[in-house]
């Protein structure tokens, strides 16, 4: 693993990662993308930001990849505040770079990875690249390029990749390659997402900036699904969860939808509400009859 730096025949790539509590899947993470492969004059550099980890993961990351640059979070950064804090200490200690990939520590890579997101963005500089993940278990796509279902401004399908790159509206953010350019002209993830919404909206910024996005050929890690159908969540079992800083919380939804909803947002809005209330009262239907 080499520093970022500027070439004039390279790339130079600020990895972002954030990890929490989960020191094996992070180790495994730095290991496929130290085995990966990367064309001459690639330069990487790791920024981990471990957010409040008591599982003896920045021990870990220093002892495995000590070249990372290891940056400690408060512990209530989430993936959202994690990468906006990784990548402004890398704008700072790697003001050459020419990317940022964005990273989920849960995501294995494959070792052609890197390679095919650098040879896709020397195809086209100015794109956002978009790289699918399958899950280990079962070889479904668990994360990709989205694209809406009809006008439905809260349901997203995800896209399945195919031979050739394919334009996307916008993207789960577990890898993604991104030029330093157009991470200036969008500005960044969006300080008000905690984490759910925060990558689909930066997709939808950088769509509405008029930078396209393509999603890489075939799958290039593994990384298992957690979540529902695509762009949603499944409803949790209590309130505080689906209003909590990972859930719906309604501030943040109604963010969302005023800046990509449509003029019809208002009357989706209360939608995962009112389904979790109706998903309570038969519950307690049930258990009573």
């Amino acid at each position: 693993m080499t520093a970022a730096r500027s070439r004039a025949d390279g790339l130079s790539i600020a990895v972002l990662i954030t990890a929490h509590n989960r020191r094996e899947t992070t180790i495994r993470c730095l290991a496929s993308l130290k085995a990966t492969r990367r064309p001459d004059g690639c330069g990487l550099t790791v920024f981990l930001v471990d957010d409040g980890s008591t599982d003896g993961t920045s021990h870990a990351v220093k002892t495995f990849m000590p070249e990372a640059n290891l940056i400690q979070g408060t512990g209530d950064l989430y993936w959202a505040g994690g990468t906006r804090l990784a990548a402004s200490q890398a704008a700072a200690a790697c003001p050459t770079a020419t990317h940022y990939l964005w990273l989920n520590d849960d995501v294995v890579l494959d070792p052609g990875a890197v390679e095919t997101l650098c040879a896709l963005t020397k195809e086209d500089p100015k794109a956002v690249i978009v790289g699918a993940v399958r899950d280990p278990d079962d070889g479904a796509i668990s994360y990709s390029g989205l694209e809406r279902r009809q006008a439905h401004p809260m349901r997203y399908s995800r896209v399945e990749p195919g031979d050739r790159p394919k334009p996307v509206e916008t993207f789960n953010g577990n890898l993604v390659l991104i030029p330093v350019e157009v991470e200036r002209l969008v500005g960044g993830l969006d300080a008000a997402f905690v984490h759910k919404y925060a990558d689909l909206d930066y997709g939808h910024r950088v769509s509405e900036a008029g930078v396209s996005m393509l999603l890489a050929p075939g799958t290039l890690g593994a990384c298992p699904s957690n979540h529902g159908p695509a762009g949603t969540s499944g409803l949790p079992e209590n309130w505080e969860d689906l209003v909590g800083p990972k859930g719906l919380p309604p501030r943040l939804q109604a963010r969302f939808l005023r800046r990509h909803g449509g003029p019809l947002w208002p009357l989706f809005f209360p939608i995962p509400y009112l389904r979790f209330m109706v998903g309570r009262i038969r519950k307690r239907g049930d258990q009573t009859s």
